[in-house]
């Protein structure tokens, strides 16, 4: 087949990205490439329209379609662990768009509406910057854990909708005690839920000189151990989680000089939309 004489007008890449995990939690062939160079691609118009779907969206198959398309050496997405998703996402943005996020505030001391561009450019050298810390001393135990993929959150996040869904049922016609049975059923569940995912989060654990790594001897040991155990690791798991998201940015008012902090939207319907 010949040799299309528009390929010279083919994407090209925009930027290089450095994954802030280095490459590191990723199974083999999920990444192909220098995870420190990695090209972004602006999307497609096809990518765009994928943004757009609410179903694809809700399953997280645009997200994956769309980072396979603009980061190609990102083989499997799926497989991503999540501290790379909010840094893969927002370099593909600037590949597209530019670093530039048009946003407004309303000032939270004169009320004033505010019009500025924030540069999305720092927010992603934020994530760049940062050092997962995956291991917790807990005397005597080293317990080692790994930021959780993008499969596994989009699963919990699915069944928690479910559960959520559940919970907004009317149950009028249930007689009281049935319907409260049923709805305590559904809290434990999704407490089940979120307990199960801090668990998933634990990949190996240090004891003396043995390093533990089966998981049903590592949930065996969970639910036979101290609380402190579970609640220190609980708490570690849940600073990561603050730490590894988009930290609200500073910004002033031109009204009134005031500061004010800018909170960014992640949310993929909106944030791929060119204003």
């Amino acid at each position: 087949m010949p040799n299309n004489p528009l390929q010279a007008y083919y994407r090209q890449p925009k930027i290089y990205l450095t994954l802030p995990s280095g490459g590191k939690y990723y199974p083999d062939g999920a990444l192909n490439g220098d995870p420190s160079n990695l090209p972004v691609f602006g999307m497609t118009a096809m990518d765009e329209i994928l943004l757009k779907t609410p179903d694809a969206l809700f399953s997280g198959e645009s997200v994956v379609s769309v980072i396979k398309s603009c980061i190609p050496g990102i083989v499997d997405p799926w497989s991503m662990p999540t501290i790379d998703m909010d840094a893969a996402l927002i370099a593909i943005r600037i590949a597209t768009y530019g670093s530039k996020l048009p946003m407004t505030f309303k000032c939270k001391k004169c009320k004033e509406e505010n019009s500025i561009d924030l540069d999305l450019s720092s927010t992603l050298e934020y994530f760049i910057n940062l050092e997962y810390q995956d291991y917790i001393y807990i005397d005597p135990l080293t317990v080692h854990i790994k930021p959780l993929t993008y499969k596994e959150v989009t699963e919990s996040q699915l069944k928690q909708y479910e559960l959520r869904k559940m919970l907004a049922q009317s149950y009028d016609n249930m007689p009281e005690e049935e319907r409260s049975k049923h709805l305590n059923s559904i809290f434990a569940k999704l407490s089940e839920l979120q307990s199960s995912m801090f668990k998933r989060a634990i990949s190996s654990v240090e004891a003396d000189d043995t390093v533990v790594e089966n998981k049903e001897q590592i949930q065996e040991w969970i639910h036979n151990s101290d609380a402190v155990f579970f609640e220190t690791i609980k708490k570690h798991l849940e600073h990561l989680a603050e730490t590894w998201k988009v930290q609200p940015q500073p910004t002033t008012c031109a009204a009134c000089e005031a500061e004010n902090e800018l909170n960014i939207n992640m949310d993929y319907s909106s944030f791929f939309v060119k204003r």
